[in-house]
């Protein structure tokens, strides 16, 4: 049925030859047949193969029809069109986009051009940008957000340093989250004691950018504050060990005492400077030489599946489909302790070790996922006593859903009570729980976008055995890209822990994505 549907697709491809051999005529040419035959295309699939042809017909018309795409019903196509704009790189191409930019009423779309002006590093457009950004009451925080995002992405430094300081005040904390960024991929040195401000910003997500912009100023005015704020633990806690590294070339770890005493003693040294960069990357060598020394303390650190951790706000997402009933295959790399060499055997033995050694300062929760989602709790709670106890009875109870016993029940004829179809893996659903998404909402990213710099959450810990098999997204490289795209407003850690014979990459490239930290606990 879907074979003329097919070679149609492949038909109109071919129509689209690469830019370099194609005319103004031909690109025309070939943007007609796309806008004649993308309308006819059913699947996800063709469509999204349509939208990608468009890449080879960079034009000022395709453009137009990309940006248009931004708003297609289907979320698939949508981010597609995003990509394929962010791939144009002549000026021209964007000119009259740049041009009625000013006078948008559609204050989304607005944002989403100036994002893909940032994106394709259209330079040329970058001025308009900031007058918008500076000027334009009508400028939404998501268009601030864009534009400072976007100054950083083409490298533009010229005019772009007053802006990002308006914008380090800015009312919304994401727009501050923004700025600061730009200012350290942009190594705008001026604004540097301005960014020590945002230390003590009220959002969390605004302080970690804060730390690891300073890190890379490397501002001394930032190394008294940034000890204070160690003292306060957290994830930050690891964050600012690393930049006071990178500041003084000193190294004490998450030691507040010892830096403080040094700091002070140095301070007082007339005429005492941070070392250069050329002896910061001598102590970096040295540093990473001894790296199994460094920052090793245990108090205050949490650990799961080899990954430790410093957070106090932190949520474990384990994977209960039906393949975790499976064995390990390589039984050598496991503790010898566990009942059995079932997955889910070993991975609830150390999550009930980590929920032991969790402090009372530390906020948790739990989520378990298969085809669906569910937690122990709505949100996250206090590592007390209680609490510990209660996790700990939640973890036991975990089975894999639709395991041997039911596909032993579903053998002899009982598939409703086997209920196999709740034991898949949604992989998407279980990743974007921690921003509040709801993974069959058209608009859930948009709605978790306005609630980001609230969420309670800073570090995830995602176990998993399996490819992802059902949920909104199977493609793991869609997956990816959401996440990700959610992610640059949260700037939620996440770590990924693989366990069993799926393939890897995947959860490698999360991690990486993520800040994360991958760990494969073996076959």
């Amino acid at each position: 049925m879907c074979r003329p549907i097919v070679l149609l697709v492949a038909v109109f491809a071919s129509l689209v030859a690469p830019l370099a051999a194609q005319t103004a005529a031909e690109r025309a040419e070939a943007l007609k047949e796309f806008r004649r035959f993308f309308k006819k295309f059913k699947s996800v699939e063709e469509q999204v193969e349509a939208v990608r042809t468009l890449r080879d017909v960079e034009c000022v018309a395709a453009a137009e029809e990309l940006v248009e795409l931004f708003g297609h019903a289907t979320p698939e196509v949508a981010v597609t069109a995003r990509e394929v704009l962010a791939s144009y790189r002549d000026p021209a191409s964007f000119a009259p986009l740049v041009e009625a930019l000013p006078k948008l009423k559609d204050q989304t779309r607005r944002a989403e051009i100036v994002e893909a002006l940032g994106k394709a590093q259209i330079r040329d457009a970058m001025p308009t940008v900031i007058d918008i950004a500076k000027n334009d009451k009508k400028a939404t925080p998501e268009l601030r957000f864009a534009a400072a995002r976007a100054l950083a992405a083409c490298k533009f430094v010229e005019g772009s340093e007053p802006l990002l300081a308006a914008l380090l005040a800015d009312a919304d904390p994401l727009v501050r989250m923004g700025a600061v960024e730009s200012i350290g991929v942009l190594k705008a040195s001026a604004l540097g004691k301005a960014v020590v401000e945002r230390l003590d910003d009220s959002a969390w997500q605004v302080q970690v950018a804060a730390v690891k912009t300073l890190a890379t100023l490397r501002e001394p005015a930032a190394v008294a504050p940034m000890i204070e704020l160690m003292r306060k633990g957290g994830r930050l806690e690891e964050e600012i060990a690393d930049a006071l590294f990178k500041i003084t070339a000193l190294d004490f770890g998450r030691d507040a005492d010892a830096w403080k005493t040094t700091w002070d003693r140095l301070s007082a040294i007339p005429g005492w400077r941070i070392p250069t960069d050329d002896e910061l990357a001598k102590a970096a060598a040295s540093r990473q030489k001894y790296d199994a020394l460094y920052g090793k303390t245990k108090d205050g650190v949490t650990s799961f599946g080899g990954v430790p951790t410093t957070s106090r706000r932190m949520l474990f997402i384990i994977d209960v489909s039906g393949s975790m009933a499976d064995l390990v295959v390589e039984r050598e790399k496991f503790d010898t302790g566990y009942r059995d060499f079932e997955k889910l055997t070993i991975v609830k033995a150390e999550l009930l070790n980590t929920i032991d050694s969790l402090g009372e300062d530390v906020l948790f929760n739990i989520c378990a996922f298969a085809t669906a989602t569910r937690t122990w709790k709505p949100g996250l709670v206090r590592a007390n006593v209680v609490n510990r106890a209660s996790a700990k009875a939640f973890v036991e109870r975990l089975e894999p859903i639709g395991g041997p016993e039911a596909q032993a029940m579903a053998g002899a004829g009982l598939v409703g009570s086997a209920n196999l179809g709740a034991g898949k893996t949604n992989t998407y659903a279980a990743l974007v729980f921690p921003f509040g998404v709801d993974p069959e909402a058209k608009d859930g990213a948009a709605l978790a976008e306005d609630r980001a710099m609230q969420n309670e959450v800073d570090t995830v810990f995602f176990l998993s055995d399996g490819r992802p098999s059902t949920g909104k997204y199977t493609d793991t490289a869609q997956i990816l890209a959401e996440v990700t795209r959610l992610n640059e407003r949260y700037r939620i850690v996440i770590h990924a822990i693989a366990i069993g014979e799926f393939e890897k990459n995947f959860m490698k490239i999360l991690a990486e994505n993520n800040g994360g930290v991958f760990v494969d606990l073996g076959r």
